[in-house]
């Protein structure tokens, strides 16, 4: 994967730029993927069941404790999200390479190291794809407001943070963000994020970011505290008025960082595990190159039959 660095950096941002492209019907599918929302079952991270048949039976048709207006709880995976199942759904999918592997011969030669159709190419293509989409998920785990249903703070009069946290402030790095984040990965010893299931591991990183969430709105240089107001049933958003970016890039780095370095320990375990359970195939023999560069939607397949929302066009 040394080698393929480039495209796997690329694959991780898929979901966030070329599937939100794809329209309404992949977005409705697709955008709670990104997130957990605990709070509208008024569950504790730690208490979500695991497994999301169950937490689908008990929890839909109860009544939406966030919004804590009588509303009901009509979709648990477009309301609650998915984040943790989503990402196991990837490790599932290497997995299941396994078989293809097995039945797969290298390339002999530079022919057939470039044809994509060959099956070995293709299997290691998949994997390939999987791993770099799949580490997009991980790195929303370790992000707080992906954990919380107040995502952009504006319960906690912070409206806006999100964005500000994660996107805005990031690019005020130097080059050296890669090595701050590898260092500060070498130094986290915890066990719960490179042991047991793919769904465990990110409820723990979860659980982890969601402890850090007070943390990140102390550190909020508010200059101006947002509002939310309720407006015949519509909610009207005024962001808040806060430093520039990289004053906030000051103040949060060493906890961007630290995020950051918590994913990467769990991404780099579940990449290795899921890599020994397709059966550890051989991969020096694989020089194509062939580019991911838009690869197609897979929808979530663990949430039985959905049917996605039609826009005006398409009805």
């Amino acid at each position: 994967m040394q080698f393929r660095m480039h495209s796997i950096g690329h694959l991780c941002n898929i979901p966030d730029i070329y599937w939100k492209s794809l329209g309404p019907d992949v977005s409705d599918l697709g955008n709670p993927t990104h997130y957990i929302d605990p709070e509208i079952t008024g569950l504790k991270i730690s208490d979500i069941p695991k497994d999301y048949k169950t937490l689908m039976e008990k929890y839909t048709g109860t009544e939406n404790l966030f919004k804590n207006n009588g509303n009901k709880i009509f979709s648990i995976p477009k309301e609650f999200g998915s984040l943790w199942w989503r990402a196991d759904q990837f490790t599932r999918l290497i997995t299941d390479l396994k078989t293809s592997f097995s039945n797969t011969t290298p390339p002999k030669n530079y022919k057939e190291e470039q044809d994509e159709k060959l099956p070995y190419n293709q299997s290691v293509f998949s994997m390939l794809q999987y791993m770099g989409i799949m580490g997009h998920y991980v790195g929303d785990a370790g992000q707080p407001f992906h954990a919380t249903s107040d995502h952009d703070g504006y319960r906690a009069e912070h409206g806006g943070i999100h964005s500000y946290y994660e996107e805005q402030v990031v690019v005020y790095f130097g080059p050296d963000m890669e090595k701050l984040i590898v260092d500060k990965a070498k130094t986290i010893k915890d066990p719960k994020l490179t042991s047991g299931t793919t769904v465990e591991i990110m409820q723990h990183l979860s659980l982890l970011a969601s402890k850090d969430i007070e943390k990140a709105l102390k550190l909020d240089p508010v200059l101006k505290k947002s509002e939310l107001k309720n407006d015949k049933g519509m909610d009207i958003k005024t962001p808040a008025v806060r430093s520039p970016p990289e004053v906030g890039f000051k103040k949060y780095k060493d906890l961007i960082v630290l995020h950051m370095a918590r994913s990467v320990v769990a991404l780099a375990h579940l990449w290795d595990q899921s890599f020994h359970d397709a059966g550890s195939p051989s991969l020096q023999a694989y020089r194509s190159y062939r580019y991911p560069h838009t690869p197609d939607f897979i929808p979530p397949d663990y949430i039985g039959k959905i049917e996605p929302k039609k826009s005006e066009a398409t009805k």
